[in-house]
């Protein structure tokens, strides 16, 4: 068996390595703010999802969130709980309820999209715009399908935009 030679690198030569320490810090600043809001990453999700798609079904804010239909039932539970979102019968299927955000949802999700800018501000306030939006679109590439948000939502036809899907701009 031959010996591999030594690999002397720096932690700092892997763009994987410095993806996920990015993330990393990245996931622990977002959540200190999350927190101040008593939400969760999820729970923002649903917020989004909700304010982009409008008053939808259960199934597609879950497949457009990414998470597993079971575990959006107590999302949506707490959101309802804290009159930030309400349930309504669907006009076109009796059997079906839809979920759309209460004022009070619209008016909590705006404050997190002002503190998520700051958040961004602070993250990233060593990059010019025109860099912000060539790494937002590398992670956009980057992610792909990963992304929920870059998937259809369901039978309903997604109507992201396609060059930033993301609702937060």
């Amino acid at each position: 068996m031959q010996a591999q030679p030594a690999v002397h690198l720096p932690p700092v030569a892997s763009t994987g390595y410095l993806l996920a320490q990015a993330g990393g810090h990245a996931r622990r600043l977002f959540g200190r703010v999350l927190a101040e809001f008593e939400v969760s990453a999820h729970h923002l999700g649903v917020l989004m999802a909700l304010s982009h798609l409008g008053p939808t079904s259960q199934q597609r804010v879950s497949t457009t969130i990414g998470v597993d239909p079971r575990n959006t039932t107590p999302l949506v539970d707490a959101l309802a709980d804290r009159g930030l979102l309400e349930r309504g019968p669907d006009p076109q299927d009796r059997r079906r309820h839809l979920l759309e955000l209460t004022a009070a949802g619209r008016d909590l999700l705006a404050d997190l999209v002002v503190a998520s800018e700051r958040l961004e501000d602070e993250l990233l306030g060593g990059l010019d715009p025109d860099r912000r939006a060539e790494l937002h679109r590398m992670l956009l590439v980057v992610l792909g399908p990963a992304s929920p948000w870059a998937r259809p939502a369901g039978p309903e036809p997604a109507t992201m935009d396609v060059e930033d899907p993301c609702p937060l701009r």
